[in-house]
């Protein structure tokens, strides 16, 4: 360990809570401004859904290289640099006068911001044991789940964002030491790329990381068709549709803190398998519901906000055993499972569009309900062969 990481102290959960917002913030601080984004850049409603959508595959991306990268060259470094490169993204955004300056202004934006996410997790993992990561990640993941909720607040504007970045790196500048194991993969790439590999082949992390993305999907297979659901069969208004969907939120967010205070004491599995039963009778219970004839938007949104609640349970402890499985490469492995979230988001996202497609004008809830409900029956079967065993003898790394 380097002198300037041993005089600076191991990161508080609040330190690693705040790291870990950068890039739900900077996803959501500019959408209360899109319509005004269309005017003022004299542009399309196709080109500023490319801000988005490029943005979530930059950060799917770029958590496959900044996991890695903090493996080899240390949490600290890499995350500094992350928060750079997320303010930088923000001041282009800010000074864009163009669509395409704006959409690379997201791509860096997402790039640095997505180092939070990865590194919170894998710095939790350097720090705790396994079943103790589990509780503290249900409260990173919550913290980030609340994120979005007081982004609009705060006035829809990307100089928010910068300015968000540049008190996160100056926290972590002063109060963030290197986390990663003496031991570990600081030796270079070459021995990174052997360890990695052995990590590829283990079976618990494609069943932790697995359980992860498909937990996922059942959330973005909402996202990406309730928007559309609630007009064309509901004839909510936005503004409605808004205030539905505080309640899912309001769902995970009760899910995770159940996790960082559950995790501990019942364990990874017993979570995984609580979390992912609860979200299937949940969605199983909107399937059956509108098989029998239900036609007002509580019989979508009540039953979702059960499905939040076990996804918020579940996925902590899901991400906690991928990044327990080889603790020596944490930060690979949250890099990986990270991607691998965002990526099943991406496709059950175009397969709910496709559905919504061929359904044409009958409008129906069908298209939304059918990937989310296959989506939590994979999810509860992956549960049923989720062991933590050899989790549970694995404690914290020295340091």
């Amino acid at each position: 360990m380097t002198l300037q990481a041993a005089v600076r102290p191991a990161p508080t959960l609040f330190v690693l809570i705040l790291v870990s917002m950068a890039q739900p913030i900077g996803m959501n601080m500019y959408l209360p401004a899109i319509a005004d984004i269309r005017v003022d850049l004299s542009t399309s409603a196709a080109m500023v859904q490319l801000t988005l959508s490029l943005y979530l595959a930059a950060t799917a991306i770029g958590q496959l290289v900044i996991g890695p990268a903090s493996d080899i060259y240390g949490r600290r470094p890499v995350l500094l640099a992350g928060m750079a490169t997320f303010v930088a993204g923000s001041l282009v955004c800010a000074s864009a006068e163009t669509i395409e300056v704006l959409i690379a202004g997201r791509v860096v934006q997402a790039i640095g911001g997505c180092a939070g996410i990865s590194l919170a997790r894998a710095m939790v993992r350097d720090i705790y044991g396994a079943e103790a990561s589990a509780s503290m990640i249900g409260y990173v993941t919550m913290g980030m789940a609340v994120a979005p909720l007081i982004t609009p607040v705060l006035g829809g504007l990307v100089h928010e964002a910068a300015g968000f970045g540049v008190l996160v790196f100056v926290v972590a500048y002063l109060r963030l030491g290197e986390t990663r194991p003496r031991g570990g993969t600081s030796t270079g790439f070459t021995n990174w790329a052997r360890e990695a590999g052995r990590l590829m082949k283990l079976r618990d992390f494609w069943i932790f990381a697995g359980s992860g993305a498909i937990l996922s999907a059942v959330f973005f297979s909402f996202i990406a068709g309730g928007p559309v659901v609630s007009t064309e069969v509901f004839g909510l208004s936005p503004s409605m549709f808004g205030l539905y969907f505080v309640m899912i939120t309001v769902g995970y967010i009760s899910g995770n803190f159940l996790a960082g205070r559950l995790s501990r004491r019942l364990g990874v599995t017993r979570m995984i398998r609580l979390g992912s039963g609860v979200c299937l009778v949940a969605v199983g219970c909107v399937a059956v519901l509108f098989r029998l004839g239900a036609s007002h938007p509580v019989a979508l949104f009540v039953p979702t906000l059960f499905a939040g609640l076990g996804n918020g349970i579940a996925l902590p402890n899901a991400i906690s055993g991928a990044i327990s499985v080889r603790p020596d490469l944490a930060g690979t492995a949250a890099g990986l499972s990270g991607a691998f979230q965002v990526g099943a988001g991406a496709v059950v996202a175009v397969i709910v569009g496709l559905l919504l497609d061929l359904e044409g004008d009958a409008h129906s809830v069908w298209p939304l309900v059918m990937p989310m409900l296959t989506s939590a029956v994979l999810s509860a079967a992956l549960a049923l062969v989720v062991d933590d065993a050899r989790l549970r003898a694995s404690p914290p790394p020295p340091h």
